[in-house]
C-alpha cells in the first residue's frame, strides 16, 4: 500500500520520497482500465470493475471496507494536462461499487480505452487518467494488465 493519510473527502498526496523508492512502489501495481460505454459517458456512471477495485487499493480506498452512500475523492490529471477528480464510491440503496471521473466526457467517447496509473513527477507522483485508444503510445498500459 502507498504511504499517506487517507479520509473520506481526501486527495492523493504529492510524496517527497525519493525518485527510486517511488517506482519500486508503483511496479507492484498494474494500471486499471476499462472501456468507455454511451452509458458510462452519459450518465457518468461507471461500475469499478476488478482492475478498478485494485487501484483504488492502491491509493488507500478499499470497497470492501466502505459502507452504502460512502465516498472517497482522488485529485488527478489526463494527460494532456487537464486536472480531474476521481471518485470511488458505494451507492446508498444497494451498495454498488461505482467509480466516476470528472471531465471523462470531454476527453473520451464511447469505445475508448482508458488506463489509470501513476505517473511520477519532479515534485513527486500523480494519479495520470490515460486515453489508450487516442494515444496508442500508451497501449502498453492496458497489454500488461
Amino acid at each position: 500500500m502507498l504511504p499517506g493519510n487517507w479520509e473520506n473527502e481526501m486527495s492523493l498526496p504529492t510524496y517527497q520520497k525519493p525518485y527510486g523508492f517511488v517506482q519500486s512502489v508503483l511496479r507492484n501495481y498494474a494500471p486499471a482500465f476499462l472501456v468507455l460505454t454511451a452509458t458510462m459517458l452519459n450518465k457518468a456512471i461507471i461500475d469499478a470493475n476488478a482492475s478498478i477495485r485494485a487501484f483504488a487499493k492502491a491509493v488507500g480506498i478499499d470497497y470492501e471496507q466502505m459502507q452504502p452512500g460512502e465516498k472517497h475523492v482522488v485529485e488527478g490529471v489526463f494527460t494532456d494536462g487537464t486536472p480531474t477528480v476521481l471518485s470511488f464510491y458505494r451507492t446508498v440503496n444497494r451498495g454498488d461499487r461505482r467509480f466516476s471521473v470528472r471531465g471523462i466526457k470531454k476527453q473520451c467517447e464511447a469505445g475508448d480505452t482508458v488506463a489509470l496509473t501513476f505517473k511520477v513527477t519532479t515534485e513527486g507522483e500523480v494519479v495520470w487518467v490515460v486515453n489508450v485508444t487516442r494515444q496508442p503510445e500508451y497501449r502498453q498500459l492496458v497489454e500488461a494488465s
